[in-house]
């Protein structure tokens, strides 16, 4: 005869089997590898502790574990998955920022042997910043993208982004790169990294934002074209210059925009971007 404190046996598996589905839902805010290695235990000795507190008082007891587990879990969970991410990143810098020593190293050798090259501290600052940001943010943006796809697409766009920074700031694309023509293409990269954080870095909004980046690195040859009629950037750039090298980068861009429309389609229905 089944206790009269708790429901029947029947309904008590039941019951369990529940709990159990939901635990097993909810430790899907643990990070991935603390799921792999010790989920499976954990749903063992919930379900093990639902079984007992159904059969010391019902569902009363039952409803009482979840009221201490549910916070507990999400708490616990948050604090994993920041303590991963903290780590995650501070390994990450500490390689990028390795190899961004490695190439900052090249230019630093060949002073030493040719009259070539000269670079000041300014130069090293602005260059090495430009290295390990645009290392780290494709690290942290691309290493958890299990499409391969993806985390081409994101290169692509970074190595346009680097290389468009790199120019401007070292010889200037209209002009020399003391001309205040060149700051329109800060709007370029606002454009692209308002259009990220709006696409939460999804495939899909991805490729809008890197096609409206090449619209708007277009939109910066036409205006420097029509401005060059009343001489600016003259004599350093003409508009064969201006045409050539935007055209460059608005490929870079559309190429981007491509391979993230492309990592859209590959992607599995579970997944709607980079998962965390």
């Amino acid at each position: 005869m089944a206790s009269p404190r708790g429901p029947r046996p029947r309904g008590r598996e039941r019951a369990v089997g529940t709990s159990e589905r939901a635990y097993r839902s909810l430790l899907r805010a643990y990070p991935r590898e603390l799921r792999d290695e010790y989920g499976d235990e954990m749903v063992r000795c919930f379900r093990d502790l639902c079984r007992e507190k159904l059969e010391d008082n019902g569902g009363l007891s039952l409803a009482a574990l979840w009221a201490r587990t549910l916070p507990e879990l999400l708490y616990t969970a948050l604090k994993e998955r920041s303590t991963m991410l903290a780590r995650n990143t501070y390994r990450a810098a500490v390689r990028v920022a390795l190899a961004t020593a490695f190439i900052l190293l090249l230019p630093l050798l060949a002073m030493q042997f040719t009259d070539e090259v000269v670079w000041d501290l300014a130069d090293f600052v602005f260059a090495g910043a430009l290295v390990f940001g645009t290392g780290l943010t494709y690290v942290l943006v691309a290493r958890k993208a299990g499409n391969i796809a993806y985390r081409f697409a994101v290169g692509v766009a970074l190595a346009a982004a680097f290389l468009l920074v790199w120019v401007v700031g070292a010889v200037g694309i209209i002009g020399t790169e003391d001309d205040n023509a060149n700051l329109m293409y800060v709007g370029v990269l606002v454009v692209g990294i308002i259009g990220a954080i709006i696409a939460r870095f999804r495939p899909h909004g991805m490729a809008r934002a890197l096609f409206a980046t090449a619209l708007a690195q277009a939109l910066v040859a036409v205006i420097a074209v029509i401005v060059l009629i009343f001489g600016l950037g003259l004599p350093w750039s003409g508009p064969v210059e201006i045409l050539a090298l935007n055209g460059f980068f608005v490929a870079l861009f559309v190429g981007s925009a491509l391979l993230f429309r492309y990592a859209a389609r590959e992607q599995t229905p579970a997944g709607a971007g980079p998962e965390g």
